[in-house]
């Protein structure tokens, strides 16, 4: 659970050494890939709106920290712990029933999610890679469960 990996992340040593260095750095998500693991394996972000880049935790069976990346968006919403409600696997619930549901012919072969603040709004960001080389994208609200949207993208397109 995100949750869990934050709260492990943020009392390891690790992370308390980094934070006294980087006090204005603010949460900006949590990102896995859902796989065959018995464990997910989180990686939490965090921004810097001092060097407008990005920091990024990894939680494996140590806590890895990848060096700070430059960003596409420097606007990176700040990501408040205490309103996330619903849990990944009830994000996944959710997704999934919309994937049955109007996308059947698409079968996945992978999910990938991301925990973000995005205009206002912390959703998870689900992501399918399909069999049929299509993305399906789904956003759950991380506060109540509701599906706030989904699409359907071409992943290669032939002319």
């Amino acid at each position: 659970k995100f949750l869990d990996a934050l709260e492990k992340l943020e009392n390891s040593k690790e992370f308390k050494e980094w934070k006294k260095e980087n006090p204005k750095s603010y949460l900006a998500h949590g990102f896995v890939m859902d796989s065959e693991k018995k464990e997910k394996e989180w990686q939490i972000g965090y921004f810097n709106p001092e060097t407008e880049k990005i920091l990024t935790f990894i939680l494996a069976e140590e806590i890895l920290i990848n060096p700070e990346s430059e960003v596409m968006n420097k606007k990176i919403e700040k990501l408040d712990k205490t309103k996330i409600k619903i849990t990944i696997e009830e994000a996944f619930v959710e997704s999934d029933r919309v994937q049955k549901e109007k996308y059947s012919a698409h079968p996945p072969l992978k999910k990938i999610a991301i925990l973000q603040k995005t205009n206002g709004e912390q959703i998870w960001n689900i992501t399918y890679v399909t069999m049929t080389f299509k993305t399906i994208n789904i956003q759950v609200d991380a506060q109540n469960g509701n599906v706030v949207s989904d699409k359907i993208v071409e992943v290669f397109k032939f002319d």
